[in-house]
């Protein structure tokens, strides 16, 4: 089993649009992902259709390995936001 977080980012207008990908991939381990997980300094918050000019958005990604090699795929959009403290 393999999880990985990829953060999606897109800047400028269609024609001249910029994207860029950063895979932060972690080990098989459940602890150790939510050891990496919780440790946020990689993560900034979701940002959607920034004047339509700027998106930021991340993605969980999970492949399981069956014993006679087959991959089996998911990828789920997750929203990173930050919660206020007063």
């Amino acid at each position: 089993m393999e999880l990985s977080i990829t953060r999606r980012e897109s800047t400028g207008a269609l024609p001249n649009q910029y994207n860029e990908s950063e895979r932060i991939t972690l080990n098989s381990q459940a602890k150790q992902f939510l050891y990496a997980y919780s440790s946020v300094a990689f993560l900034t918050p979701t940002f959607r259709d920034v004047n339509k000019k700027f998106n930021k958005r991340y993605y969980l990604n999970l492949v399981l390995i069956d014993k006679e090699n087959p991959r089996y795929f998911k990828q789920q959009e997750i929203t990173i936001f930050r919660i206020l403290e007063n």
